[in-house]
């Protein structure tokens, strides 16, 4: 796969814990600035130590400026961060890039990073081609052979809808929103996250997954035979990221607060198969700023790239719909109980959720995989076999210490949200 790069003033470095967003109504200018003469500066970026604020908070004239993010920093950075050229010494570390008229596309320190329009960011199709800095976030340990490695069959027959929808660049770029994702400070847990991730989206999408099983005398799980199991380097997990638009299906959930249109199918789509009305709803109204759109165009979804990772990445971190507004008491991310961030409620405790990619895989499909005493649930199996062939991929041990897979990796034993409604604490 071709890569697709672009020259722009970027922070690079490592993303340490967030901080709050300071008041910044006094200090915003309303119209811009003159430009400054010169090349722009890159400086490594610490973000406990400095903030510059989320594209979205760009006035509509730094949107408009060809060098956007650059002049948006410029304004509201605290500290040293990014700083331009102008034609006296630099303050920033002297890594000079060329002058350039190109907004980013991406950045690795906002979530979201670009800030087009909804028009432009939530089409029909993508704009341009996806594009990062060498180096941003994941990119500097998850390369594209790598990606090529685990997902080879991506444009295989029966898999085309994925060929030209799933890149390596806008899996990168979208993955770039989110800052706090496989960005831990310690590389083998970022390397398990984006495992645990990929591996949930690898079942999703399988064209080549477990579809019968059975359990062994010493309690591992065995996938009955098929016809991928013989191919080299991964057998069946070498076909993730193939089906990546449900056949057919309305997928409407009457809602008051995310309506179906009539017409329109909220069928899976993606590398997550997001799915449902509510789902596309939310998604939209968060990510592009307007419920409507994607409810009114959910093929959206399979035809943009930049929306079917993002809507892959943004269900990793919100665990779907949910209307905490309203008073529901949401269920966590996934993010949140892979990485051991979530908080075990009493209530989680007792129905035996463990951090890990089990407690993932109950909040993605807990109802139908987890909490039924099976340990090998096919479709659970399928999700665990994947995440262990990606962690292989990155030379790291699937278990962190301390864990198991039974506990850990597999959901059989813990309750679903079913049994065990989400609670708070």
């Amino acid at each position: 796969m071709k890569i697709s790069i672009a020259t722009f003033c970027i922070f690079v470095g490592p993303v340490a814990g967030r901080v709050g967003k300071p008041d910044i109504a006094s200090s915003r200018e309303e119209v811009p600035r003159e430009l400054a003469d010169g090349s722009c500066w890159k400086k490594g970026w610490q973000w406990q130590h400095n903030y510059c604020y989320p594209k979205e908070d760009c006035l509509q004239w730094e949107v408009n400026e060809a060098s956007t993010w650059q002049q948006c920093c410029d304004n509201h950075c605290e500290g040293d961060g990014l700083t331009r050229n102008d034609n006296d010494t630099p303050v920033a570390t002297p890594n000079p890039v060329a002058p350039t008229t190109t907004a980013p596309a991406a950045s690795p320190t906002s979530a979201p990073a670009p800030n087009p329009g909804p028009g432009e960011k939530c089409a029909a199709a993508m704009e341009g081609e996806c594009a990062f800095a060498p180096g941003a976030g994941i990119s500097s340990w998850f390369t594209e052979t790598h990606f090529d490695e685990m997902f080879p069959n991506l444009c295989a027959s029966g898999c085309e809808d994925a060929c030209n929808m799933l890149t390596y660049p806008c899996l990168i770029q979208a993955t770039l929103e989110y800052p706090e994702f496989a960005n831990s400070g310690n590389l083998e847990d970022d390397k398990r996250e984006l495992a645990g991730w990929l591996g949930i989206m690898g079942q999703e999408t399988t064209g080549g997954g477990c579809n019968s099983i059975f359990q062994n005398n010493d309690g591992t799980c065995t996938c009955s035979e098929t016809w991928c199991d013989s191919q080299p380097n991964g057998g069946c997990s070498r076909w993730g990221l193939c089906k990546v638009i449900e056949p057919s299906g309305t997928y409407c959930d009457p809602s008051d607060l995310y309506p179906c249109v009539s017409g329109k199918s909220y069928r899976g789509r993606g590398p997550k198969q997001l799915s449902y009305n509510y789902n596309y709803g939310q998604f939209s109204k968060e990510y592009c700023g307007d419920q409507n759109i994607l409810l009114n165009n959910p093929d959206w979804v399979a035809t943009n790239p930049t929306l079917a990772w993002a809507s892959s990445i943004w269900f990793w971190f919100s665990g779907g719909a949910c209307d905490a507004a309203g008073g529901e008491i949401c269920k966590p991310s996934p993010h949140s109980v892979f990485t051991g961030k979530k908080i075990r409620c009493s209530a989680d405790i007792a129905a035996n959720r463990r951090y890990g990619l089990g407690w993932a895989t109950n909040i993605v499909n807990g109802g139908l995989e987890c909490g039924a005493g099976n340990k090998c649930d096919y479709r659970a199996y399928s999700r665990v076999r994947f995440y262990r062939h990606y962690c292989s991929i990155l030379g790291v041990n699937p278990l962190e210490e301390g864990w198991n897979d039974d506990e850990n990796l597999f959901c059989g034993n813990a309750d679903n949200y079913s049994q065990s409604p989400p609670s708070t604490c």
